[in-house]
């Protein structure tokens, strides 16, 4: 089964959702869903029967139907923050890994952001076998999506005054990148469809000019010259989600040089309102969106790099934060990723800090009232830099793997199995390029289970780390 990238193969959805009128008489506009990690179940093994899936998440509407690989399930609405749909046998026949995307109808609306459903086998360890592409100069940030319409994964990476496009071919290989002015300095760069014609689009962070730039896609993989919008000082990381719920994605932006994030919502052509700040701790790096209070309304957590705290901020449903609690983490935090890691119906948070002694990543567990509990921390082999959440093995419970700068040991990148309820097993380590910086997780050879692709800002390359069977490749262990 080929992995669909859903943004791209849902555009006849979106485009059927679009020709109706966007705003009726005395009726407001549907939001666009945010999907929740995991989708249950986590992973199912090929050849096994019809199942029914449960898609948890935020802004869903009556009508809402869930993908899968681009297709439309037999879905049913149950409440705005769940869908559950059937799952044929025959859709996992063969190994390979699915792409689950919730779509809700016009007027607004539109596609979510996808999830991963992994066909495979569980196993009891996790083998990669990595691979290295030339990138610019500096790269710190790397994201995934399907550019060109394919049906192939493929990776944007955000080099020092410019984008890279690696375009995939689908087996864990990928063509040399093609670059793209994007501003100076560039930091972070996140993928959405910001204009709503079923296309995705780049938004990148550029701190040396205060702006967040928007590159917007055309169907045949390349971008038009970026457009820069003003933000606060200093601006780090982002991230797109529809916080006010009209149906058009809205950007969040860290002010890295004062203590505040910057939030610009969107028109819904691709351009952008001027910037609202609101205040986090000092020095926010990463920001990362989930409704952790369940009453339907996004809020935001910051990684604070000064403050060594983490800042939440409750969403009002129109667009405006509320200051929520902060919470004290390691030595220079640097960023955060949520998921719900004891399947307890509760987002949780992972961080991970640059210079903790011994280093470590922290786990929040939410309580489901906009509140978390106190951290409980796990070994990992040197100083982290970002940390995402997937489900490596295939048993069907949420793992952790984050970048390791440098240590002792060298670049590594360290993934720690999940056991389920929320803790972790010990980590193992892998051989990644100089200097890894931020990671992300998808299936880039079609095999069921999940890879990695990390931005090495110390070797100005992209850095592949496939999983592999045990027999014919090295694991690199510490």
């Amino acid at each position: 089964m080929k992995a669909k990238w859903l943004m791209m193969s849902t555009a006849w959805l979106i485009g059927f959702a679009s020709a109706i009128p966007a705003r009726l008489a005395g009726q407001t506009a549907n939001p666009v869903p945010l999907i929740n990690q995991p989708v249950y179940p986590e992973a199912r093994e090929p050849g096994g029967s019809g199942f029914g899936l449960a898609v948890t998440g935020t802004g869903f509407v009556s009508g809402a139907v869930v993908l899968w690989n681009g297709g439309p399930l037999p879905t049913k609405f149950v409440s705005d923050s769940l869908l559950t749909a059937f799952v044929p046998a025959a859709k996992i026949a063969e190994a390979g890994t699915a792409s689950i995307v919730a779509v809700n109808p016009g007027p607004g609306g539109g596609a979510s952001s996808p999830r991963f459903l992994e066909v495979t086998t569980p196993t009891a360890r996790v083998t990669l076998s990595i691979s290295s592409y030339t990138a610019g100069s500096g790269p710190t940030s790397v994201n995934e999506g399907d550019f060109n319409h394919d049906g192939k994964a493929d990776l944007v990476i955000a080099n020092v005054d410019e984008v890279g496009i690696f375009f995939g071919n689908g087996d864990g290989t990928f063509q040399p990148q093609v670059t793209y002015a994007a501003g100076s300095s560039v930091r972070d760069v996140t993928v959405g469809d910001f204009n709503g014609d079923g296309i995705l689009d780049l938004a990148v962070t550029n701190p040396n000019e205060n702006t967040v730039s928007i590159l917007l896609g055309n169907r045949n993989g390349t971008f038009r010259a970026r457009v820069p919008y003003s933000t606060g000082p200093g601006p780090y990381g982002l991230a797109a989600a529809d916080l006010n719920g009209d149906g058009k994605l809205d950007l969040m932006i860290t002010d890295f040089d004062a203590a505040t994030i910057s939030v610009l919502l969107g028109n819904g052509d691709g351009t952008f309102q001027p910037y609202v700040e609101y205040a986090t701790g000092s020095g926010p790096t990463s920001v990362a969106v989930g409704d952790f209070n369940r009453d339907g309304k996004l809020d935001l957590v910051t990684t604070n790099r000064y403050s060594d705290t983490i800042s939440i901020l409750l969403g009002n449903g129109d667009g405006t934060l509320t200051s929520g609690a902060s919470y004290p983490t390691g030595p220079l935090p640097r960023w955060v990723s949520i998921a719900d890691l004891n399947s307890d119906g509760k987002l949780d948070l992972v961080e991970v800090t640059d210079y903790p002694s011994p280093p470590t990543v922290a786990i929040y567990l939410g309580n489901g009232d906009g509140t978390f509990q106190s951290s409980v921390t796990y070994a990992i082999a040197a100083d982290a830099t970002s940390v995402t959440t997937g489900d490596f093995n295939g048993d069907g419970r949420l793992d952790l793997a984050t970048s390791n700068y440098n240590g002792g040991t060298g670049s590594t990148v360290s993934i720690l199995l999940g056991n389920g309820d929320g803790t972790f097993q010990p980590h193992k380590d892998y051989a990644a390029g100089s200097g890894p910086n931020q990671l992300v997780a998808g299936d880039f050879n079609d095999d069921g289970r999940l890879d990695l692709a990390v931005a090495d800002q110390g070797g100005a390359s992209l850095s592949l780390l496939l999983q592999v069977p045990a027999a014919g490749t090295t694991e690199f262990e510490w």
